[in-house]
């Protein structure tokens, strides 16, 4: 499945209890349509208030659900949800673990746009920055580096290490698109990592701050973390 969601009034992709998530919404429908509790398993996971362009998850469907479900579920989920593709494949195709790559976008306005507030981040006191700063910055992001300094604590992970395969900041008139790619994202790392090319377009920091992080995994120099509701993930891909 490819699935598309406004992620402002969910508490994340994640089935939570007593708490409203879109693979809580998808699987309820799911249920409906085939009899049967059925689980999906996505890409990623996407914290609360974050939205999905390209999100791609896969579910055990018999076969003779099959159109059921690639009819059914489009025209029954809530309106901040769309699964835009259905398709068949091989059983040993895994949503998670067979993802090449995710790509993620953060979108920051210069300043107050009702019309793009769910999905984009305002900078306060209407703050300019050096574009070209923070492109620099971007580019040293590259490579296979350890993350640990640009996530959360807390998250379960074994390591940290992450190949960024490409980072690059784009400006428009009206605000900044941050553009990064990798094989992996570790929780809280774009909104972190967002926040720290902030700092060193405000010039509160100097580029190489990236570098230096990604070396001595020091936490405390990393930027804040920004809203959930400026990150979009922008696809996935597959061999």
């Amino acid at each position: 499945m490819l699935i598309e969601y406004d992620g402002t009034d969910f508490s994340g992709w994640q089935h939570q209890p007593e708490a409203r998530t879109v693979q809580g919404d998808i699987e309820t429908v799911l249920e409906k349509l085939c009899i049967d509790r059925i689980a999906i398993t996505g890409s990623g996971r996407t914290d609360a208030g974050v939205h999905a362009l390209g999100q791609v998850a896969h579910a055990d469907v018999e076969t003779d659900k099959l159109e059921r479900v690639r009819t059914g579920l489009p025209a029954m989920l809530p309106t901040d949800i769309a699964v835009a593709k259905v398709e068949e494949v091989n059983s040993s195709f895994h949503a998670r673990f067979q993802a090449i790559s995710r790509l993620y976008r953060y979108r920051i306005e210069k300043k107050k746009h009702p019309l793009r507030n769910r999905y984009s981040h305002t900078l306060p006191f209407s703050r300019e920055l050096v574009t070209s700063d923070m492109q620099k910055a971007a580019e040293l992001s590259t490579g296979k580096n350890d993350w640990m300094a640009m996530a959360k604590e807390g998250s379960d992970n074994s390591d940290w290490i992450v190949n960024v395969q490409s980072a690059k900041i784009i400006e428009d008139e009206s605000g900044w698109t941050f553009l990064i790619r990798a094989n992996r994202f570790l929780r809280g790392m774009v909104r972190i990592w967002a926040g720290t090319l902030v700092n060193i377009g405000s010039g509160a920091a100097h580029p190489e701050l990236i570098t230096e992080l990604l070396q001595t995994k020091d936490r405390g120099r990393a930027g804040v973390s920004l809203p959930g509701k400026g990150l979009t993930l922008m696809e996935v891909k597959y061999n």
